[in-house]
């Protein structure tokens, strides 16, 4: 009687351990894929840690929810459901999931310490002020201009355009429906603005500066995202995301548009009249300045700015390198493959996730910014141009899904994160 009493306590503490163990698996899931983790890095992760916990384990990720089947056989799982909210990239999320984990799998913490961690992620300050990353939207502005060859004053206008949709996007983000037209609201208030800075300073090339000042709302990486979880089998996930950035796309160009509308009507056609661009040493300085905005942007700890500031620096000196023998897109497949080598040479070494120089590195290369000209082309029926912009725009976007594909291949991240 005595043994099997043992038996029936063993059991219930092994069970209680197994719910525990799934029921880490599955915050750490949510975590995750609000932290803006694509379906192939977030499915390929789960299943690394079930196997440390000696679990069966199965996920299906999306970008609005996981599917998750737990058990210790697959004769014994059981199914859950996890709606998540799709966010922007957090890699201080990423970070901290991944030192938990570490933590866990040295046996320096245990399970209910652990999920206590994964638990109040939710609950941590923001890294960075509301102001901080308004001023940030800004900066990012001015510092693409110098890419788009824009002169002095394009850069002090794409800034403040930049702040204003910052700001817009911060204290708009809280409303229920305002929420919701975000991206043509935003679009639209740049539109007019720049058309009408542009009437009085003539200066101003007003579409650049509105290209800019939008920069960071323009889903250049959620196409490029997509296209690797689509080369990588993830149909359903990428087909949502595709889906997801093109609408917004849509969206960004009609609310464009129909500022232009608003502004011609109430102050005509507008004639540029153009300067000439930055001098080359500010380029360089703007690189260095963009760097650190994108650190405050993608909520990175402090510490990883240098390597966000390398990951930047590759992206850019590889693709103007490249760029003297090579075309588009295969300068941008070349460029993404150092970046990938690098981040995944980052990654072996400290342990830390790839996506600390994968993420800024590529952001600078993604094609969002041509997909956007390829939209608005079509709204003032240049058709053919516009189809000719969409097609570059998918042709980058695969280059740089196979540049990833390739670097992971040549030297496998220690990571999935």
């Amino acid at each position: 009687m005595e043994k099997e009493l043992k038996t029936f306590e063993r059991f219930k503490k092994d069970r209680a351990t197994r719910r525990k163990q799934a029921n880490m698996l599955l915050h750490i899931c949510k975590a995750i894929s609000e932290a803006g983790a694509p379906a192939h890095r977030l499915e390929a992760y789960m299943q690394v840690i079930s196997e440390k916990f000696n679990l069966e384990a199965s996920f299906f990720a999306m970008p609005t929810a996981v599917l998750a089947s737990i058990g210790e056989d697959e004769y014994s799982q059981r199914s859950y459901m996890i709606k998540t909210n799709p966010n922007d990239i957090d890699l201080k999320t990423l970070h901290t999931i991944n030192d938990v984990i570490n933590q866990l799998e040295n046996n320096q913490i245990d399970i209910d310490k652990a999920l206590q961690a994964i638990k109040s992620l939710n609950n941590q300050p923001a890294e960075y002020p509301s102001w901080l990353v308004a001023l940030c939207f800004g900066i990012v502005g001015g510092g693409f201009t110098t890419l788009f060859s824009g002169s002095w004053y394009d850069v002090g206008v794409a800034s403040l355009l930049g702040l204003v949709t910052g700001l817009f996007t911060i204290y708009g983000a809280s409303h229920k429906y305002l929420s919701q037209l975000l991206a043509p609201m935003a679009a639209m208030i740049v539109g007019i603005s720049a058309l009408v800075i542009s009437h009085y300073w003539q200066t101003i090339d007003h579409f650049l500066v509105s290209l800019a000042g939008l920069i960071i709302l323009v889903p250049g990486l959620g196409i490029t995202v997509a296209m690797r979880e689509l080369s990588t089998g993830h149909l359903v996930s990428g087909s949502s995301r595709m889906a997801g950035a093109v609408t917004t796309l849509f969206l960004l160009s009609f609310g464009l548009a129909l500022g232009y509308l608003i502004a011609q009507a109430l102050f005509g056609e507008t004639v540029v009249n153009k300067l000439p661009s930055v001098p080359k040493w500010f380029s360089y300085l703007a690189l260095v300045i963009t760097a650190l905005s994108f650190s405050v942007l993608f909520k990175a700890r402090l510490q990883d700015t240098i390597w966000i500031f390398l990951s930047i620096v590759l992206a850019y000196a590889g693709s103007s390198v490249i760029g003297l023998w090579l075309e588009q897109p295969f300068k941008s497949l070349v460029a993404v493959m150092v970046i990938s080598i690098a981040g995944n040479i980052y990654s072996r070494i400290s342990s830390n996730p790839a996506s600390v120089m994968h993420i800024p590195g590529i952001i600078l290369l993604v094609p969002g910014s041509i997909g956007f000209n390829s939209l608005s082309a079509m709204y003032t029926n240049d058709t053919i141009t516009g189809v000719q912009a969409a097609f570059n725009a998918v042709l980058i976007a695969v280059a740089i899904s196979v540049g990833l594909l390739v670097g992971n291949l040549l030297v496998p991240a220690k990571k999935e994160l």
